[in-house]
């Protein structure tokens, strides 16, 4: 388990550092060299990185969604199973 834990650690070092050199070049384009054409270049050419980022994101992001939605169902049915209404305790 902590083998698993240290690479996953290592990936998001790994991540952020791309992202963040990534950005950081983006934005020294931007501040030295300030015309139009090189902001829709430079906006077109991360196109692909930024629906990259989205697919990445958005997959763990839908599982935690389905697993948070499923944990409330399960609790929701267990609750009831063993919850007693009041018309019932009146009857007896």
């Amino acid at each position: 388990m902590e083998d698993r834990a240290v690479w996953r650690q290592l990936a998001w070092w790994f991540g952020g550092i791309v992202v963040g050199f990534k950005t950081w070049t983006v934005l020294l384009i931007f501040v030295f060299s300030v015309d139009w054409s090189t902001a829709w270049y430079l906006i077109l050419n991360h196109v692909a990185w930024l629906i990259g980022i989205i697919l990445v994101v958005w997959g763990p992001l839908f599982f935690w969604y389905r697993l948070v939605r499923v944990r409330l169902r399960r609790e929701r049915l267990l609750r009831s199973e063993w919850e007693i209404s009041e018309t019932i305790r009146r009857r007896r």
